[in-house]
């Protein structure tokens, strides 16, 4: 039974130690899958696992490469297991291990926003971004009543975003206006976690309401960032970005 705090890469870990030899992304992601491991909630989920993989596999070098290694390139596209600690490439210093969760009542807002009558937010990591930068230029903080553990999104999903995790210290640091949250202490990572899954429980709140009665498509996300832009009233002004 796999515990649901597990990051992808452990999940895929998991997998291949229990299939006893090395197998490829797709052959990974199937077997996660059938043995339901894993809600990966996004789009592109293959895409999603192989990019998990890369950031610790030995010899491959990412802007956001993890130092500890679980796996090693054995053929293309293909993965064995490996241990050790990156002795080359860079690493994204400052990503946190807990997940960040988001409010169940609003799946329906997320899935439609991700739907390909949008066809911006192919990921979810992009739509809560998207939606903590709406809620902080509202200065709308909404904490979760109700959030799925299993739906976490790992917060090296958010790797592929040059400005992760600055993005999150700076919301903390407007929001506290104390040096100990951006500390490496515990209780400072789940004070910044707090922080953007509120901001962006906020940011989708406003989304839900702007789309009440209206077509949720790519011309009405447009006209969205329009009216944001006309006015800020947040303590922090982040650009609107998609």
């Amino acid at each position: 039974m796999n515990n649901k705090n597990d990051t992808i890469a452990q999940v895929a870990q998991q997998v291949l130690r229990d299939l006893g030899r090395s197998a490829s992304v797709d052959e990974i992601y199937a077997e996660i899958v059938r043995r339901n491991l894993y809600t990966f909630n996004t789009p592109t989920p293959e895409h999603v696992l192989r990019t998990a993989i890369r950031r610790q596999t030995d010899g491959v070098d990412r802007v956001d490469s993890q130092e500890e290694i679980l796996f090693a390139l054995v053929g293309e596209d293909i993965y064995g297991l490996e241990t050790g600690t990156r002795t080359s490439g860079r690493k994204r210093s400052g990503v946190g291990m807990k997940r960040i969760q988001r409010a169940s009542d609003k799946e329906e807002i997320i899935k439609a926003l991700m739907s390909d009558q949008v066809g911006v937010f192919k990921e979810i990591w992009k739509l809560l971004l998207f939606a903590a930068q709406v809620g902080v230029k509202n200065n709308t903080r909404t904490p979760l009543k109700t959030a799925d553990p299993g739906k976490g999104i790992d917060q090296t999903t958010f790797g592929n975003c040059p400005a992760w995790p600055g993005v999150l210290y700076l919301m903390t640091l407007a929001e506290t206006q104390r040096s100990e949250s951006l500390s490496g202490s515990q209780d400072a990572e789940d004070e910044r976690v707090a922080v953007f899954q509120e901001y962006a429980n906020g940011g989708l709140k406003l989304l839900q309401d702007f789309f009440a009665g209206r077509p949720i498509d790519l011309d009405g996300l447009i006209a969205f960032i329009e009216t944001q832009r006309e006015e800020s009233v947040g303590k922090l002004d982040l650009e609107i970005l998609i």
